[in-house]
């Protein structure tokens, strides 16, 4: 748990869709990976995302910034909800890094 807490303080607090991929993308690893696997399609768990930066997600829905905040708050099917597990910084730095996939 500590870890989470660094990432949430390291660098500037960014609002308005502004997150950071570098911290983003230790917060996936710690949060996501187990379940997502972010460098191809092939599911785990849950789909693999690669390809998300293209624009589409794995079921084929526009992957905008809000539906990918919707995702990681309320979590489709099985998939848990990070709505407050995740501040809404961590939120912004992951869907930032799922945007580079």
């Amino acid at each position: 748990m500590p870890a989470i807490l660094t990432l949430a303080s390291a660098g500037p607090q960014e609002k308005g869709g502004k997150g950071d991929a570098a911290r983003g993308k230790a917060l996936f690893e710690i949060h996501c990976d187990e379940c997502h696997d972010g460098y191809s399609r092939e599911a785990r768990v849950g789909p693999g995302l690669q390809g998300l930066k293209n624009g589409k997600l794995p079921d084929g829905r526009p992957a905008t910034h809000d539906k990918l905040i919707d995702v990681v708050n309320n979590g489709p099917a099985e998939m848990p909800s990070f709505k407050e597990r995740l501040t809404e910084q961590q939120k912004e730095d992951i869907v930032a890094f799922l945007m580079t996939l």
